[in-house]
């Protein structure tokens, strides 16, 4: 079995359906957030923030809408999406510009801590995938 194959049939399962549900939850609330900076509602005018997270909070708005529907709809594309954003739009920023974007240590470490939360959430999405049941799928509740 493919990688593919064990993922659309991991998520076909009850109750990796639940938790996709659950992580499409927190992507909208992650939208709202970035809403929220883009309109300058949290802490200080959208102009006193430094250029990248101005120019991060348009794509990132857009991609936690995206990736929260298809997430809530048990889309392949939307796991696919949501590790891809998770890596690329998130832990390799990040790394690669944390001098930049975090000099104070504080604020480095509430940054990892984001990356070690994008983590745990996936582990715990793949491990769902891994324990299959047999008759557990979507369409087996009558």
């Amino acid at each position: 079995m493919n990688t593919i194959s064990w993922i659309r049939d991991g998520i076909a399962q009850r109750r990796a359906a639940v938790y996709m549900k659950v992580i499409a939850v927190f992507f909208c609330l992650a939208a709202l957030s970035h809403l929220a900076g883009i309109m300058g509602l949290g802490g200080g005018s959208g102009v006193d923030r430094p250029w990248y997270f101005r120019a991060a909070d348009p794509v990132l708005l857009l991609v936690n809408l995206v990736i929260a529907w298809g997430l809530w709809r048990t889309k392949l594309w939307a796991v696919v999406g949501w590790l891809v954003a998770v890596v690329f739009l998130q832990v390799v920023p990040m790394l690669l510009l944390i001098q930049f974007t975090a000099p104070d240590p504080r604020l480095r470490a509430t940054w990892y801590g984001m990356m070690a939360t994008h983590a745990v959430l996936l582990a715990v999405f793949f491990a769902l995938l891994r324990h299959k049941k047999a008759g557990a799928d979507l369409g087996d509740r009558a």
